[in-house]
């Protein structure tokens, strides 16, 4: 229970603390499911926990539409940490989930030892040249109820290679997709994209990049980047990562050649 949401987390392992949040926002079919074929073998080197974010997986919606925000998010996010008694820890995000651990480390660094940042559109300083919605807009999954086909659209586009599309995976997200608590985050979002969580979500990564600029991150930070992301293009890595750079003192950059947006997944 966090602030009365009922909210899913995975544990397992032993050692310095590691948490893991993924990407998607309220209402898509991300969930800790994403990191199936890591937590295994992160658990060998960390205590790793890794939880379904306010709105998506298994965990419960906000509250209110006041709730659809970054701010509601992170503090979600913030009292899961709390609640479990982390600290010290190694935080990683994926796309979405990346601007969520960068704001983790810039207002609580207290909290954060290092940094890692995966495949995060979000994160990255826009750019004209590679609109944030274009390659999600243009998926062609198909009306109506959630299918087996239908949710294998988005990770197969993301992909340089299908092999990580296992079974169960799509089991997972399928299962997710049906939930009518999802069901009803998604036709929230519907409503509230433009006026309510994309304003909040630009304003907080403006926020961070400025910040970054000013006074660079305060811990170790890690960059991780799918050579061949097509949602996140490498252009986009080398843009954050020449940022990050200039006044961060421990920072880094590593690229995973054939592997898509979930380069944790091609190359686990």
């Amino acid at each position: 229970d966090i602030g009365g949401v009922r909210t899913r987390y995975y544990e397992d392992g032993v050692g310095e603390p590691l948490i893991l949040f993924h990407g998607g926002h309220f209402g898509s079919w991300y969930s800790l499911d994403c990191w199936s074929l890591n937590l295994v073998d992160l658990a060998k080197h960390f205590h790793v926990y890794a939880v379904d974010k306010l709105g998506q997986g298994h965990t419960g919606n906000p509250k209110s539409d006041a709730g659809y925000t970054f701010e509601a998010l992170f503090e979600h996010a913030l009292g899961f940490v709390e609640t479990m008694g982390i600290s010290g820890g190694h935080f990683l995000g994926h796309s979405r989930g990346a601007l969520l651990v960068a704001n983790f480390a810039i207002e609580r660094p207290d909290l954060v030892k290092t940094l890692v940042i995966v495949d995060s559109n979000t994160l990255a300083p826009d750019s004209p040249m590679l609109p944030t919605r274009r390659f999600y807009t243009s998926l062609p999954i198909p009306p109506g109820p959630p299918t087996r086909e239908g949710v294998r659209v988005e990770p197969e586009a993301q992909s340089y290679s299908n092999a990580h599309i296992t079974d169960d995976f799509i089991a997972r997200m399928l299962e997710v997709a049906q939930l009518s608590k999802n069901e009803e985050a998604k036709a929230r979002i519907e409503v509230l994209d433009a006026t309510v969580w994309t304003p909040s979500l630009n304003r907080k990564r403006q926020e961070i990049l400025r910040k970054i600029d000013e006074e660079g991150i305060p811990v170790s930070t890690l960059v991780i980047w799918g050579a061949n992301d097509l949602s996140s293009p490498l252009p986009l890595a080398y843009t954050l990562f020449e940022r990050i750079a200039v006044k961060t003192r421990q920072a880094g950059m590593h690229v995973l050649n054939g592997a898509g947006h979930y380069s944790f997944r091609e190359q686990p």
